[in-house]
């Protein structure tokens, strides 16, 4: 009977273990599987608490912001911030132009002081930060930023010390948002050539040892977005995937509008080009989307309308896409048919920055959908499939001593 009973205790021992584990791996299987382990996100240059509220609500649990400390600036960062501490989203805090109050005159010691001041004022929500913006744009270029690789690979180590000192687990994402795709004809780039090789100096200068992960900006300019987005995105990407191994690559801006006076741009268009861009960069397997922007913000940029909410609050079409694009189960989806566009080579860093033509994309406006590769199985499951075993053995040893005490009583009496 002793046998009977510790047996007993033991299948109901790890009987409780096992469905304790099997309500945690459920719950591990319900984050990972609701939408994607994408990181899902907006860039707001103001939020409502409404809107705050919408997000959490959605799992759009991300919000990029340019952090500043002056009130009256555009990017209403106090605002959002605060409103995401309170409804528990995530922030990006992007340290750029506006961290330093647009001055032309900072040094390299007023960048640092600024930085440090930031990561100790916000550093209690804020866990990821993004170290300028577009910084291959000479309209960016301010105060100690001059616009060269050199320059630019300064601040990013001073940042990157400065923020890791104070919280060592923090994220720094460089590079501050390459264009994937940036010009006005379909088959001449120049600037996304011009971006790559910037990018190229930066990292022989040795600057990817003082980020986490580097940033690109996906944007499609109007009437060209169903070629843009299926070929030149993708071989864009692929090329910094190759200049910069190893690194997360997040898409920190992405954005269509959905009125423009200089192209054909609806709604309905917006709404397309999200949705289609979301299931790319999903399966192209890029850290984080953040859309630019949450509102049409004609403060910020006269006749903006890149927002998933119009200048009167109502949500367009892109919101309900954006909602249903994140909280829909990926899907394992056939390659296209179309050709997608490789690099040639590895981009090479020429001092000239000599424009290279990349190739005209097909007229198909069918996404290029990389194969997908098996996943791996998780390790939970590997624990359950061990703990049932044991299960199993001790129901069976449990059952085994139970018959033997039967046929002692049997034969006893």
């Amino acid at each position: 009977m002793k046998t009977s009973k510790l047996a007993r205790a033991l299948l109901f021992m790890l009987l409780t273990f096992l469905v304790a584990n099997g309500i945690q791996v459920a719950t591990l299987g319900q984050v990972t599987a609701s939408g994607s382990p994408m990181i899902s996100g907006v860039l707001a240059h103001e939020m409502t608490g409404a809107e705050a509220q919408l997000l959490a609500n959605s799992n759009i649990t991300w919000v990029s912001c340019d952090v500043t400390f002056n009130p009256s600036d555009i990017s209403q960062w106090s605002q959002v911030y605060s409103l995401a501490e309170k409804y528990h989203l995530n922030v990006l805090g992007i340290l750029d132009q506006h961290l330093m109050n647009y001055s032309d005159t900072f040094t390299l010691s007023d960048w640092s002081n600024a930085v440090t001041q930031a990561v100790n004022a916000y550093g209690n929500v804020v866990k990821t930060w993004e170290i300028w913006n577009e910084p291959n744009f000479s309209s960016n270029n301010l105060g100690y930023f001059n616009g060269s690789p050199q320059s630019y690979v300064t601040m990013l180590q001073t940042a990157y010390n400065d923020i890791k000192a104070i919280a060592p687990s923090d994220t720094v994402i460089g590079l501050g948002g390459m264009p994937l795709y940036d010009s006005e004809n379909t088959t001449i780039d120049y600037y996304t050539q011009q971006a790559l090789t910037w990018a190229g100096q930066v990292v022989q200068l040795g600057g990817m040892n003082y980020c986490d992960a580097i940033a690109v900006h996906a944007y499609p300019y109007g009437q060209y977005y169903p070629m843009i987005q299926g070929t030149l995105f993708t071989s864009n990407l692929k090329q910094y995937e190759q200049l910069i191994p190893g690194k997360p690559i997040w898409v920190t801006e992405v954005g269509q509008e959905s009125y423009s006076t200089t192209w054909d741009a609806t709604e309905s268009q917006q709404s397309t080009f999200l949705q289609e861009s979301y299931s790319l960069f999903q399966r192209l397997g890029v850290a984080a989307y953040i859309w630019y922007e949450l509102n049409d913000n004609y403060t910020a940029i006269p006749n903006s309308n890149f927002g998933l909410f119009d200048n009167s609050g109502n949500p367009k079409e892109a919101w309900t896409t954006f909602v249903d694009a994140v909280n829909t189960l990926p899907t394992s989806t056939p390659a296209s048919t179309a050709t997608p566009v490789s690099p040639t080579q590895t981009p090479t860093i020429s001092p000239s920055l000599q424009p290279s033509t990349p190739p005209i994309p097909s007229q198909s406006p069918a996404l290029i959908a990389p194969a997908s590769t098996p996943r791996p199985v998780p390790e939970e499951n590997f624990t359950v499939a061990l703990i049932v075993c044991l299960a199993l053995s001790v129901a069976a040893a449990a059952s085994t001593c139970l018959r033997k005490q039967r046929v002692k009583r049997h034969f006893s009496s």
